[in-house]
């Protein structure tokens, strides 16, 4: 019989905050199934094609951009980066940064760069609880301090930063160069009034029960990411308790019930 699985993320420390690798196969961070040892990689035998993050900004993260699935296979062995944010928590006034102005290439942005100007050529975004932030790959970003939020991206560790704010970390200066959309034709940006977001790599939806919601895997598989309330899951002989941040992963052909007043990020391929 096929489980609904529930997830312990794999945590990570950063200087600006931490991130909670809630749904991961990637090599560099494995979640684990509740109450075991054992991987998600382990109990199900295949990496996944996306990855999901819980993401603490106590401080502003570096500006950076990620390559497509070409550039990053052949340069740094590992796939695209295409990701979403959904945003859990923000403070008063709260902002990110999403693409630059207008009117550069390659040659025009290396010059803002090498000025040390960059801040006075990005694009920012207002910010509350409950939107949704579509990034591209080739879309320069930053999460702002002061936000939480959940990221549903390809299953990638690339990321190529070109500015740090005066800290002192490795810069990839020449490769973001390379991979920037300048003409923005990938069409990220904030989601007025989401519900769904598909893209070429993966769908969101946002799913609001406030009794009971059906649902069997018609996908390869289904995994929810609780953003609020508190509810629980039944299939078969299995009730699992769901509150907020708890992450899930549903194989192929199980049909299932969510319980509960409960609001959920269901994401899938």
């Amino acid at each position: 019989m096929s489980k609904i699985l529930k997830l312990n993320p794999f945590y990570s420390e950063k200087i600006w905050g931490y991130e909670n690798w809630n749904l991961s196969t990637h090599k560099n961070g494995h979640c684990t199934i509740e109450n075991s040892e054992e991987t998600l990689l382990e109990n199900i035998g295949r990496e996944l094609p996306i990855l999901i993050k819980v993401i603490q900004a106590n401080d502003t993260l570096s500006v950076q951009v990620h390559p497509d699935d070409e550039f990053a296979r052949k340069y740094d062995n590992d796939n695209g980066k295409a990701e979403c944010w959904y945003i859990l928590d923000a403070k008063d006034d709260a902002s990110l940064i999403c693409g630059i102005k207008s009117g550069h290439d390659k040659e025009s942005f290396s010059k803002v760069i090498e000025e040390g100007d960059i801040e006075n050529h990005l694009k920012r975004v207002s910010v509350k609880p409950g939107d949704m932030i579509y990034i591209p790959v080739g879309t320069v970003h930053a999460i702002e301090g002061g936000l939480k939020l959940v990221e549903v991206q390809q299953s990638s560790d690339v990321t190529y930063r070109m500015y740090d704010w005066g800290r002192d970390r490795e810069m990839h200066i020449e490769k973001s160069l390379e991979v920037i959309d300048y003409e923005g034709k990938n069409q990220g940006g904030k989601i007025e009034n989401f519900s769904k977001l598909k893209t070429p790599y993966f769908t969101v939806e946002k799913i609001n029960v406030d009794s009971i919601y059906e649902d069997v895997v018609n996908e390869d598989f289904h995994s929810y990411t609780v953003v609020g309330g508190s509810g629980s899951i039944i299939s078969e002989n299995q009730v699992l308790d769901l509150k907020k941040e708890d992450t899930i992963y549903i194989p192929n052909r199980v049909q299932y019930t969510i319980n509960g007043n409960i609001e959920l990020l269901k994401s899938y391929v």
